[in-house]
């Protein structure tokens, strides 16, 4: 039993472990940990579709260590951060241990990806190492009562790269929340517009040389299969990239109606829209 007190009565050891009224019956007082915000007795319980929280997002210029802010965060939140640069690769510094994942584009330009649960110990900031890399756009996004016992070293669950065009057709859903990140090469992009269904959670302009690359995210519940629609842009852009990135949760065994798939979801028969 975590926390207990047994006290020597000179024949035995009698446990002595403070008792607290819950409203029903006397019990052991739970152990506290301090998650960032609050003191808690245990980590909240996991949801089939993880809440975002918050993001931030930065363009760093002629530095060689890129340092980038996390939203207001609480342990066990779910950490996506998103660096978009130019040779060489990026490389993560900070927090110790994340396991980024890396894709060059066929534009040149290398995308890394890293994701973990969040707790103090890995500080309030991610520090990418970008090294001569002129320019950096990042990007980092908060999700709440993910299941972090599902994280893997590889959250990236597909990529799709286009050229010469002005929309971008999603890739299916999966069965958790799909976060969609795109990234453009355009001297001239100054909007888009996400599918009916997603959620626009960011985005970072900034130029790469002659081009103007802009890294934008949103997000929306999944229940695998369904293709959520397509991305239009207000011009036509040189090269983009959309990669996929799944959040963990679990599911309440509920059927759930997601706003934008048309194959998973049919009203009638399921019962809960996700906002």
């Amino acid at each position: 039993m975590a926390n207990q007190l047994k006290v020597w009565d000179g024949s035995a050891w009698v446990d002595k472990t403070p008792q607290v009224w819950d409203g029903t019956v006397w019990g052991p007082r739970p152990p506290l940990y301090w998650d960032g915000a609050a003191w808690m007795s245990a980590a909240p319980a996991v949801r089939e579709f993880p809440a975002f929280v918050a993001s931030t997002r930065a363009l760093v210029v002629d530095q060689a260590l890129a340092e980038l802010a996390l939203p207001p965060v609480r342990t066990n939140d779910f950490i996506v951060s998103i660096c978009v640069s130019s040779t060489p690769a990026p490389r993560l510094v900070s927090p110790a241990g994340a396991i980024p994942t890396q894709y060059t584009l066929t534009s040149g330009l290398l995308v890394a990806v890293a994701v973990w649960p969040w707790e103090p110990s890995r500080g309030a900031s991610v520090v990418w190492d970008v090294g001569g890399a002129r320019s950096a756009a990042l990007m980092n996004l908060a999700y709440r009562n993910g299941d972090i016992s599902n994280t893997g070293l590889t959250p990236v669950v597909g990529i799709q790269e286009y050229s010469n065009t002005s929309s971008l057709p999603l890739m299916p859903s999966t069965g958790y929340r799909n976060l969609y990140a795109a990234v453009t090469i355009s001297s001239t992009l100054t909007g888009l517009s996400w599918p009916s269904g997603i959620s626009a959670r960011d985005q970072q302009l900034g130029t790469f040389g002659s081009n103007q690359v802009s890294l934008m995210a949103a997000d929306t519940p999944g229940a695998g299969g369904g293709t959520p629609g397509t991305v239009q842009l207000d011009t036509k852009v040189s090269s983009a990239a959309v990669v996929l990135i799944s959040i963990p949760g679990k599911s309440d065994g509920k059927s759930t109606w997601i706003l934008g798939d048309s194959i998973a979801s049919v009203l009638g028969t399921t019962t809960i829209l996700e906002l």
